[in-house]
């Protein structure tokens, strides 16, 4: 949920945007979620509270968004990321965690409301990933297999287009 400690601050024409996410695999699949305009998924997460460390934030978007407990591993990826997104351009620093749903009953997609927003989640085999489906780009299924160490990741302007 974006608060008022929320840190994604306006700057002139853009947005500054602070966000963590979490890449569960479990059982050969990966944790995507997507709202229904978008054409392209991406790794649940939020937006970090002030004062709030990264992995809290995790723990926090994941009890709001499905309602379970997760457990926060190993960061994987610091991002660097410019994008335009409903024709705002975006300035965000994200950190990527590994992460795991212990009390995971199936891998069925389902639906969240969340702040007035349906977010569709769900399971995609990792080992038919198609490259361009899921935002960043970076994330493919070599690098998601073979993540062993931090890696630091700069990307420069993609539009995102929504249907």
């Amino acid at each position: 949920m974006n608060g008022s400690s929320t840190i994604c601050l306006p700057v002139e024409n853009a947005l500054f945007n602070f966000r963590v996410a979490g890449v569960a695999i479990q059982n050969g699949k990966l944790l995507l979620h997507k709202t229904p305009t978008d054409n392209f998924w991406s790794l649940p997460g939020g937006r970090v509270d002030m004062f709030e460390f990264s992995k809290e934030t995790l723990l926090r978007e994941m009890l709001e968004e499905i309602g379970k407990t997760v457990i926060v591993g190993n960061l994987l990826w610091v991002v660097e990321n410019f994008f335009e997104y409903n024709k705002i351009k975006h300035h965000e620093i994200g950190f990527y965690y590994l992460m795991e749903i212990p009390d995971l009953e199936n891998q069925d997609d389902f639906i969240v409301i969340e702040d007035e927003t349906e977010l569709l989640f769900h399971w995609e085999e990792v080992e038919t990933i198609n490259p361009g489906s899921i935002y960043p780009e970076f994330i493919t299924k070599d690098l998601l297999l073979n993540s062993s160490i931090i890696q630091h990741i700069t990307l420069n302007f993609k539009n995102l287009n929504v249907i």
